[in-house]
Formats: C-alpha cells, sequence, structure tokens
C-alpha cells in the first residue's frame, strides 16, 4: 500500500501539544501507513521534534504585521500543496490554520474554539467537534477521533515510549521536584490571578515543613524558569554552587538541589525520575502526567472550569487552590496530601 500522508495543525502552546499527542499517536496505530506532518509553532519546532511519531514538522512563523503574515501563510501553502494528504486536522482552531487549509486537498476536520469559523467549515464541509470548556478537552478529542473512525485508548497510550530525552540529569536518591518557575509570582503571570508570591524566608520554612513531612525520606530538587528573579536569588545564597546553574544544600541528612533556568527538557528529565511532583498547573502538569508522576498543582479558583477543561482526565493530578504562601505554608491539608500521595 502506498504510504499516505495526514496534516495536523498544532501552532500554539507546548501544553497544547502534549495534550493532544495521544490523539496523534492513537490515529497513528489505527492508520499505520500514515506519515504525520505537523505544522507547529516556531517557539515549539525543537521541542515537538523529539517525538517519533511526529514524521516531519514545519513551523509557522507568529508575524505581526499584516503584509508579511500574509506572506508566511502564502509561502507555507505553496510548500504544503506539493504533498497529498489523505486527512487534513485543525487542531489549534486557529482562524490562520483554517485559511492554510483551505488551499489544500484532502479530507478536512477541525476543532472549533469559537463560532467565528463555524460558517465557514460548514459550507467548505469539514467535520466539525466544538472545542468548548463545557466538558474536559480529551472529550473532545475522542469525539472528533470517532468522527474520523478510531478511538483514543488512554490507558495503553504512552507518548514518551519512543521520545528522545536529551541526556537525563543525574541527581542521587529519591527525590521530589517542586517547579518554582514565574507562575508563583503574579508580576509575571495572569494580573487577575490569586497571589502566592513566596518570599525567600518562605521558601525556607516551606522546604524545611516538606521535608519534615516526608520523614526525611526524599531529596528536594527545585527547578525554575527562564527569569531570574530576585527572591530566588536570595533564597540561594546560602547555597553551595555546584556548576553554572546547579546549587546545593544540605538540610541534616538531605539535600535541596536548586537548579536554576530549567529548559523544558531538562524538566522533562527531571520529573521523570521524580517521585512526587509541585507546581502551578500548566505544561509541566502534563508531562507527569503522561509520566504517571503524582501531582499537586495550584489553580485559580475562580476558573475551576477552564483547569476541569485541561486537567479532567489526569487521575494523578491533586488541584490545590492559589493562596498567599503565608497560607500555604501554614495549610495542613497541603502537607497531607503529599504524605497520602507520595
Amino acid at each position: 500500500m502506498d504510504e499516505l500522508n495526514t496534516l495536523i495543525f498544532r501552532t500554539d502552546r507546548i501544553g497544547d501539544f502534549i495534550i493532544s499527542s495521544p490523539f496523534i499517536l492513537s490515529y497513528k496505530k489505527k492508520f499505520k501507513n500514515n506519515q504525520i506532518i505537523l505544522i507547529s509553532s516556531e517557539y515549539n519546532y525543537n521541542y515537538i521534534k523529539n517525538f517519533k511519531f511526529v514524521n516531519k514538522i514545519f513551523p509557522l512563523k507568529n508575524e505581526i504585521k499584516f503584509f508579511r503574515k500574509l506572506i508566511g501563510l502564502i509561502k507555507m501553502i505553496i510548500q504544503l500543496r506539493k504533498v497529498k494528504y489523505s486527512n487534513i486536522i485543525i487542531l489549534d482552531g486557529k482562524n490562520r490554520s483554517f485559511f492554510i487549509s483551505l488551499f489544500l486537498k484532502g479530507k478536512k476536520s477541525i476543532l472549533l474554539q469559537s463560532r467565528n469559523l463555524e460558517f465557514l467549515s460548514k459550507i467548505f464541509n469539514y467535520k466539525r467537534v466544538f472545542n468548548y470548556e463545557i466538558q474536559n478537552q480529551h472529550k473532545n478529542f475522542s469525539f472528533l477521533a470517532s468522527n474520523l473512525n478510531f478511538n483514543i485508548n488512554l490507558n495503553n497510550i504512552n507518548i514518551y515510549r519512543d521520545y528522545s530525552f536529551l541526556k537525563e540529569k543525574h541527581l542521587d536518591g529519591k527525590y521530589i521536584t517542586i517547579h518554582l518557575d514565574e507562575k508563583w509570582f503574579t508580576k509575571y503571570y495572569y494580573s487577575d490571578f490569586t497571589d502566592i508570591n513566596p518570599t525567600s524566608d518562605q521558601l525556607d520554612i516551606f522546604i524545611n515543613k516538606i521535608l519534615k513531612t516526608l520523614n526525611d525520606k526524599y531529596n528536594i530538587v527545585i527547578t525554575t524558569g527562564l527569569k531570574n528573579l530576585d527572591v530566588l536569588k536570595d533564597y540561594t545564597k546560602n547555597f553551595d554552587q555546584v556548576s553554572q546553574n546547579k546549587f546545593l544544600k544540605k538540610i541534616n541528612q538531605n539535600k535541596v538541589i536548586f537548579i536554576k533556568n530549567s529548559s523544558f527538557n531538562d524538566l522533562e528529565a527531571i520529573i521523570k525520575n521524580s517521585s512526587f511532583l509541585i507546581c502551578c498547573e500548566g505544561g509541566v502538569s502534563h508531562v507527569s502526567h503522561n509520566m504517571n508522576i503524582k501531582t499537586i498543582a495550584f489553580f485559580e479558583k475562580n476558573r475551576l472550569q477552564h483547569t476541569h477543561f485541561w486537567t479532567g482526565h489526569m487521575e494523578n493530578l491533586t488541584l490545590f487552590e492559589r493562596k498567599d504562601m503565608h497560607k500555604i505554608i501554614n495549610d495542613n491539608n497541603f502537607y497531607e496530601i503529599i504524605s497520602s500521595r507520595i
């Protein structure tokens, strides 16, 4: 049988790609002769190429100026028209992805993010599923999969099975990971989210209480985002610097390892061998879910339905309401969740 091609649009964030990976992998298992060609965001290109179930990736530049954006879309259309497709699947629901797909041949389907494209997708005979937040997103993926004559079995999917991990970080002993990225600090995140904003002293208390909760049986690895925050510089001033981005502090028999400016690939390698993860809900919690790592993730109470849309399928995830760091430190329920799940 001749090799077939399926074109998939996923031109948004890393977390969006991760949550749609079971859909893509299940599709490829069903249609074994299909090569998966993926249109990604420019930012995600180097990340997605580590997944072997994606055969070819075309990054789409996110131009701001209209003329440059139009030229970029036209160039992409010309490039994609050189290939024949059995299916064209728009998972990101974006106008630009829909625009490109109009000029390509193949059976077309779309996850609609808004009603803006409903009329046009109906006119041009796209199979349509509304990707609204009434239910968790994986159910919407399942409806679309059904329309394309395959099923998604989350219990039989491991998106990291053939993943090209970078060289794994060598970390001694059992450890839990705390991903202390910008989402903990309101200045660098949504302005309407509840402040966590830990101080250096509060981080000291927090880490010590977690160690006590774990009966000193685990080390702690702290990872950060790409921003160099003053509070984190202050927190690590009493740490020994092991390498350019790695710092170490001993508390009794335990190690607290601080890894500054972790890339997403670094973070995956660290989470892979963790016993537990503490983070803010986002792409990181999607990684831990797919690695079967138990996780507690902070979420915004006023966006509970939105959070369930992204996390409703995650059995290893416990959501914990965002609060001021002082309240988290003194909330015994937080530590009880950790001790009961680890």
